[in-house]
């Protein structure tokens, strides 16, 4: 047999096998371009403001198994600026609604016309889009709105609504008697007293847009606990006797989750995307933590803690080496870091200053720069977040009736030294001492909110 000869007419008939193989190929090539739909913004000319974080949904399907790859961008009036970008993968045959997040912070884009433009490439390089026009509102067109709220003599509540420190506050009067407040644009949340019930008002006219109600109202008066902006997009998050609700700005239901006896809801707090849930059992005074994944709404670990918590808040960054974004403040314990989606705790530092935590997380806040800001006797502590006990205090001789995020920095809601007013007194990041924000006030408020502008 020539050998020779025999590889020679292998190498052909591969040589042969590979151009049948490309042609093959080339015949088959997918040429069908995926399809791509927004579901959100589901109309044009939404209204979206400066701060928020806006979610782009859509649907996107391929009728090959390969998946494809797909871009979201937020583009200016021009089309030539991007504000932002984000890009992955998706499953081919998807039938699931995608959803890319997009902080809107860009202070240097002005008021205008934007577009959302998704666009979808599958493995064989076919392309779709779809794309949805909004209204964007600046930076500098959000008035620096601060509200105070006041419980009446006739079984009513008051909002003072103030657009410039210099003029005059607009009153909103003949609100249902409430005790918690939040603020979101032009509208604003109101927590009833009595009834488990939110109304949202329009901040201007003063008129009811919604509400929200417990339809299984159970547990001990108030039964709305707290009322905060919803961090993540327009809205508000609710703490009630059944658990927690996040609503939107008309007071739609956008997420649920529920508590258990004999376990009451204290308080509430975004932890980066995880929605962490502050519980408490009476009989035992025993403290635990839920959490809840705000995208994929998938729970945490229930976190059973081994000490009795006075305050709880959330931070971006900290001095810490320990992983965790929650911290927690305890008479035995002091500071605490948590990592809500692993259940971790990591003991920190005692507490600086001295004094009463007794029921202070009506006073407590995280704050993005890596601090904790708390209420300890008659002394407003800022602390370091980190493994040696170090910051500042403020010592008040008054009253502090509670604290919210204000403008720069958290804000407290204090009595005036004559008791015969409430202020509201800000102590700024790189401030040595506080300001007074707004003086005046009825000794009837009792809580404060502010349109936050980043």
């Amino acid at each position: 047999m020539n050998h020779s000869k025999t590889g020679l007419h292998r190498l052909q008939f591969l040589a042969l096998l590979s151009v049948v193989l490309t042609v093959t190929s080339c015949i088959n090539r997918d040429k069908t371009p995926p399809s791509v739909s927004i579901t959100n913004p589901a109309y044009d000319g939404s209204d979206i403001s400066f701060g928020e974080v806006f979610f782009a949904q859509f649907i996107a399907e391929d009728d090959r198994e390969d998946g494809g790859i797909w871009t979201v961008e937020l583009r200016s009036e021009n089309g030539i600026n991007v504000l932002a970008s984000q890009t992955g993968l998706w499953q081919g045959r998807s039938t699931d609604t995608l959803v890319a997040p997009f902080l809107l912070n860009a202070p240097q884009w002005s008021t205008s016309a934007m577009t959302l433009a998704v666009v979808v490439d599958d493995a064989a390089g076919n392309r779709a889009a779809d794309f949805k026009d909004f209204n964007y509102i600046g930076s500098d067109d959000i008035p620096e709105t601060s509200l105070a709220l006041t419980q009446e003599s006739d079984g009513t509540s008051q909002v003072l609504v103030r657009l410039d420190p210099s003029e005059s506050p607009a009153v909103l009067t003949g609100l249902p008697l409430s005790h918690t407040l939040a603020i979101q644009q032009n509208t604003m949340a109101l927590g009833h007293v009595e009834e488990a019930q939110v109304t949202v008002v329009d901040v201007v006219t003063g008129q009811s847009i919604g509400s929200w109600t417990d339809a299984a109202v159970s547990g001990t008066e108030p039964f709305i606990r707290r009322v905060h902006p919803l961090e993540p997009q327009a809205g508000f998050l609710v703490v009630h006797a059944g658990g927690m609700v996040a609503l939107s700005p008309s007071g739609q239901l956008l997420f649920e989750r529920f508590t258990e006896a004999p376990w009451n809801p204290v308080d509430a707090v975004f932890s980066g995307n995880q929605l962490v849930l502050w519980e408490r059992n009476e009989a035992t005074q025993n403290d635990r933590l839920r959490s809840w994944n705000y995208t994929t709404g998938a729970a945490g670990p229930i976190i059973v803690l081994p000490f009795t918590v006075q305050g709880f808040g959330a931070v971006d960054s900290h001095a810490s080496a320990s992983p965790g974004g929650l911290i927690l403040t305890s008479e035995s314990q002091g500071l605490t870091l948590c990592e809500p989606s692993t259940g971790q705790l990591d003991d920190l530092c005692p507490l600086i200053g001295s004094g009463d935590l007794h029921e202070s997380h009506l006073t407590t806040w995280g704050e993005s720069n890596g601090h904790a800001i708390f209420k300890r006797g008659q002394t407003i502590c800022r602390q370091v977040i980190g493994d040696v006990a170090s910051g500042s205090q403020w010592p008040v001789s008054t009253e502090v009736v509670c604290s919210r995020p204000g403008p720069e920095s958290t804000v407290w809601l204090t009595s005036n030294l004559e008791g015969t007013a409430h202020e509201v007194w800000s102590w700024g990041y790189n401030e040595a001492t506080p300001t007074l924000l707004w003086e005046g006030l009825p000794m009837t408020t009792v809580d404060v909110g502010f349109v936050m502008i980043p």
